[in-house]
């Protein structure tokens, strides 16, 4: 093996490493685009808890109305046996009055609560349609292999020059050292 295959060898070798060097920050970058689906769905679970506490707080709000309207009733009720025929119908419009806010309030709140539930599942379909589409993307990106032609070429040739290294000399062996051994020009 003369000067100039050698050369050419150490130029190939450097070539090969510069290019599992692009092949491992093209792994990173994969690596990295999964944690940000994880970040993604993270978010949605706190997004997700939420929702969970409003809720909560609307349940407790109809609670709320439901026991104004209860002590309401009872007041007109009590109102009604004491009072006169004229108090009596004024209180029943009042109790109407409260039993229709009651329900109006009753009726938003189920309304509130199916539309929460709606915004929960379009935020979920939409997590998994980043998710999808990060992963389609790669899949795209990468065309079903994960090496190009040209790193599986690069690869076939470390072998063979691999395989060069194990059948060399000694003096063969001891050549490439002082090659690599010298200092750069």
């Amino acid at each position: 093996m003369n000067q100039a295959e050698l050369d050419l060898f150490n130029d190939k070798l450097d070539a090969h490493a510069k290019e599992v060097e692009r092949f491992h920050g093209e792994v990173a970058n994969v690596t990295r685009q999964i944690a940000n689906c994880d970040k993604l769905v993270r978010l949605a679970n706190a997004g997700l808890s939420q929702i969970d506490g409003k809720i909560a707080e609307a349940v407790r709000v109809s609670a709320e109305a439901r026991q104004i309207a209860d002590v309401a009733a009872a007041q007109a009720s009590a109102a009604a046996t004491v009072a006169t025929q004229a108090a009596v119908s004024g209180m029943l419009e009042q109790m109407q009055q409260a039993t229709e806010a009651a329900r109006k309030t009753s009726l938003s709140l189920n309304i509130l609560q199916f539309k929460t539930g709606g915004w929960i599942a379009v935020y979920t379909v939409l997590v998994l349609v980043c998710c999808l589409a990060t992963g389609a993307l790669t899949s795209w990106a990468l065309r079903g292999k994960a090496l190009t032609p040209e790193q599986a070429h690069y690869i076939e040739l470390g072998k063979a020059h691999e395989a060069l290294l194990a059948n060399a000399s000694e003096r063969e062996l001891k050549q490439i050292n002082a090659i690599r051994t010298r200092p750069p020009k």
